[in-house]
């Protein structure tokens, strides 16, 4: 995990403390009041923290992170968290996670009798991943772990989150031949899917900051039941943010909950009640006045659900003049072709359930060789 070097962020709240906030799961959200903070390159989370910590608790009078009140800003507020491969493989969930969500693949391929493995016989044999498609690599984790599971051994060409250019030798697996084929399809349709999901990411990204926008790009839980893991893990491959994970990671006041709950007011409230100080309040608002009471009843963030980026921009502009300590998010028809056009200085958050539900599958192959030399597919 890696702070950009020398970023330089403003950040505002009404307690005179740090905070360290999960408003998105693996991303972390930090408040310091009337401050400015100046953060140094480290690749330990645990020195990441000492770091921070460090760095409000002694400031260096009249430099760049020196105390002093806070001048206004309108650019969205930001932490930029950048992880490498190895960074992201360690916010998976321990091995054993992994194996229980890659045997319930395997017995949903295979609950019973594999006819073709008496085909193929049992013989020491190699295979080569070929990516067909262009596109960002997204994966490794959970294809290592389902090769695993059938006593195979995978390696790996590219690493994680590269760019893809199609024909390209991606790596190599090594096993029983029945094993391998019988790996194959669900591995290539993990890899498919999650490799689609970060391409989809990364372009949505790109585009942001093509629009000079600095905010977070964030999937949604709109991802496919029993998948969330590979789809979340996706996102952050792409350079996105995953948003919460699942219902603990933030309170999100729907618009059922406000009816449910007789009303704006009363819902922040019991959020705030139920939420305590470990989580965030999030609440959808279909418009100016809505956002408003949400805001005055103690939201931290305000969703602008399906508005237009003409309705959009005004109405944010509104709120963050009356309520600055409130996170902005948009949501709600947003495409890739569209997305800069709701980008701008008053929104903090934009997020996309197409990119976990519309991102199209990249094309893999795995073909086994029986020479030293692996046959280049032919893209079709």
């Amino acid at each position: 995990m890696t702070l950009e070097n020398t970023s330089n962020i403003m950040l505002s709240g009404e307690k005179s403390k740090l905070l360290l906030c999960n408003t998105y799961d693996f991303s972390f959200v930090i408040k310091i009041p009337n401050h400015i903070c100046t953060y140094r390159e480290t690749k330990d989370p645990s020195q990441m923290f000492s770091m921070l910590i460090s760095k409000v608790s002694h400031p260096q009078p009249g430099a760049s992170g020196s105390l002093g009140p806070e001048q206004p800003t309108h650019q969205p507020r930001q932490l930029q968290v950048t992880m490498d491969a190895e960074g992201l493989a360690l916010l998976l969930p321990p091995p054993v996670t992994l194996a229980a969500l890659v045997d319930s693949w395997l017995r949903e391929d295979c609950p019973g009798l594999n006819y073709a493995a008496l085909v193929s016989g049992a013989g020491p044999s190699q295979a080569a991943l070929w990516a067909k498609s262009p596109g960002v690599l997204a994966g490794q984790p959970f294809f290592d772990a389902i090769f695993t599971q059938l006593n195979c051994q995978v390696s790996w060409f590219l690493p994680e989150g590269s760019k893809l250019v199609p024909v390209a030798r991606v790596a190599e697996v090594r096993g029983p031949a029945h094993r391998l084929l019988l790996g194959e399809r669900v591995a290539l349709n993990m890899l498919a899917r999650c490799s689609g999901i970060a391409s989809a990411a990364a372009a949505a990204v790109e585009a942001a900051r093509g629009a000079g926008w600095t905010g977070h790009v964030a999937g949604t839980r709109k991802t496919t039941p029993g998948f969330r893991l590979v789809e979340k893990y996706g996102l952050l491959v792409g350079g996105a943010a995953s948003h919460r994970y699942d219902l603990g990671g933030l309170v999100m006041v729907k618009d059922n909950h406000v009816v449910a709950a007789g009303g704006v007011e009363k819902a922040v409230r019991a959020a705030r009640q139920a939420a305590d100080f470990t989580l965030k309040v999030e609440v959808e608002c279909s418009s100016l006045q809505e956002a408003v009471q949400a805001a005055e009843a103690g939201a931290d963030l305000v969703l602008l659900d399906n508005f237009k980026p003409e309705e959009l921009h005004p109405t944010a502009t509104v709120l963050k003049a009356q309520f600055p300590s409130v996170a902005v998010e948009a949501s709600g028809g947003i495409t890739l072709d569209n997305l800069p056009q709701f980008c701008g200085p008053h929104i903090d958050v934009i997020s996309m359930g197409m990119l976990t539900q519309a991102a199209p599958a990249l094309d893999f192959s795995l073909k086994l060789f029986a020479k030293e030399a692996a046959p280049v597919p032919k893209i079709h």
